[in-house]
């Protein structure tokens, strides 16, 4: 199946901001997690310090693969904007503040 640049405008659009959501959701639970992990260590009796310092340091490791991520998104964000001008599918597509998943505003900025 091949894609026109309406099509492609918009499923790249809805996409780009349900991936970006993703990332910022999986941040949040991952550090909530980690604040949780902490906490039962400092507060649970009997758990093994050296399994729990284990597991904070690869919570610690996701939570820093996530916020790579979040910079990485937001580049290849920088970066569809950057081909839509050149492709023709806005002079100067601006990036909404919350994702949207509705083709319209891709054609009102495409417009």
């Amino acid at each position: 199946m091949s894609l026109d640049l309406t099509t492609a405008t918009a499923r790249i659009a809805r996409e780009l901001g349900e991936s970006e959501v993703a990332i910022a959701d999986a941040l949040a639970k991952t550090t909530a997690l980690l604040h949780s992990a902490a906490m039962a260590d400092r507060d649970v009796p009997g758990a093994p310090e050296l399994e729990s310092q284990r597991a904070l340091l690869r919570l610690q490791k996701i939570v820093g693969g996530l916020i790579e991520a979040r910079g990485e998104a937001a580049r290849v964000h920088d970066q569809l904007r950057k081909i839509a001008v050149e492709t023709g599918a806005g002079e100067e597509p601006t990036c909404p503040d919350k994702s949207f998943t509705s083709a319209e505003h891709v054609t009102t900025i495409a417009a």
